[in-house]
């Protein structure tokens, strides 16, 4: 197979770590070596390319680090377009490092600052990883699947105290603006209800639904809650603001907890899951998923063939422009939601 006269190729990961992400980075280096391709990896995401902090990548490196979370060349959340100069710095250390491409896996942010690099002239390949799964044209992105593993083993831990006591339990997923992970792990915990950004919280129906489980024997219940949810007629709580301009959110819970307490006089039990969701072994279909995207980056890499995001359809690699991936985010359907809060009504 023809190397596009690629002898050298850098590798990055940005944004939000996850699982599986190390199992891309293993299959893809052994990929390249085998073509007497060198790896370069690039420390904490844009940042290292930033600052020229590199490191070898190589066959004996990767060796044994599938099936391991996180990822072995770290992360950040670095938005060179929002520091002075660091854009050409980026092209500066490209060309001193003699980069042939430049393999740029993170979600949104990550794929939008790779979108840009590539107009700048870098020959980039995009990879989806983001447990939030909101990447246009894709199936799947690295992570997501763990990510529900996490949430559904940590969810059925608090459950036991919740039947115990009976109380309802409000868990808190990720999920800035699309409820994915709610939605996939409302399904499988068979919870009674949840509530995700795509759709504002109607408070008032959610504490009728309690009231007649209550009032019907269920003295317990579970609810799944995305960070990024809004109150109807309420404000969203917000905190610090990231590098891409993003409201970091975490605890609306407690608030929706503590509304739903002055309405019907049940205070429910609140758990915010926070990094535990992305972290960790990754689930054996991830790690699967993650040489599929490793195999479809390879064969862009040999065909020379760049500007685009490997996508996942259908458990196959395709190509899809990194302009197309990021132009949107990819969120839950109505019909999905509203199939997924019935399941949950039924007393």
């Amino acid at each position: 197979m023809a190397s596009s006269n690629i002898k050298k190729v850098g590798l990055l990961t940005g944004g939000g770590d996850s699982s599986a992400i190390n199992d891309y980075i293993r299959t893809i280096v052994i990929l390249l070596e085998k073509q007497q391709i060198k790896v370069r990896g690039i420390q904490r995401s844009y940042k290292g390319l930033i600052e020229d902090d590199f490191m070898d990548l190589t066959c004996k490196f990767v060796n044994g680090i599938q099936h391991t979370g996180g990822t072995c060349v770290k992360t950040s959340r670095t938005n060179p377009y929002k520091v002075e100069g660091a854009v050409q710095k980026i092209i500066k250390n490209v060309e001193k490092e003699n980069l042939d491409a430049l393999i740029c896996v993170g979600g949104n942010d990550t794929l939008g600052v790779a979108l840009k690099l590539a107009k700048e002239g870098i020959k980039v390949v995009g990879v989806p990883q983001t447990i939030d799964n909101d990447i246009l044209e894709t199936d799947h992105c690295i992570g997501f699947h763990s990510a529900v593993e996490n949430i559904v083993k940590c969810t059925n831990m608090t459950m036991t105290s919740a039947y115990s006591h009976e109380r309802e339990m409000f868990v808190e997923v990720m999920g800035r603006d699309s409820g994915f992970l709610a939605l996939n792990s409302a399904l499988v915990l068979g919870a009674d209800s949840l509530l995700i950004p795509e759709f504002p919280a109607d408070l008032d129906k959610l504490a009728d639904l309690i009231q007649r489980k209550r009032k019907a024997g269920k003295k317990h219940g579970l609810y799944i809650i995305a960070e990024g949810v809004q109150i109807q007629g309420g404000k969203q709580i917000q905190d610090e603001i990231d590098a891409f301009g993003h409201i970091k959110f975490a605890g609306i819970s407690y608030a929706i907890a503590e509304i739903i307490h002055s309405k019907i006089d049940v205070k429910p039990n609140v758990v915010v899951l926070g990094y535990t969701q992305r972290g960790g072994t990754p689930c054996p279909y991830d790690a699967y998923l993650s040489t599929v995207f490793a195999r479809g980056t390879f064969n862009n890499l040999m065909e020379g063939k760049f500007g685009y995001m490997v996508a996942v359809i259908n458990e196959k690699p395709k190509n899809v422009l990194i302009a197309d991936a990021v132009k949107d985010i990819r969120l839950v359907s109505k019909q999905d939601y509203d199939f997924a809060v019935s399941l949950g009504d039924v007393w």
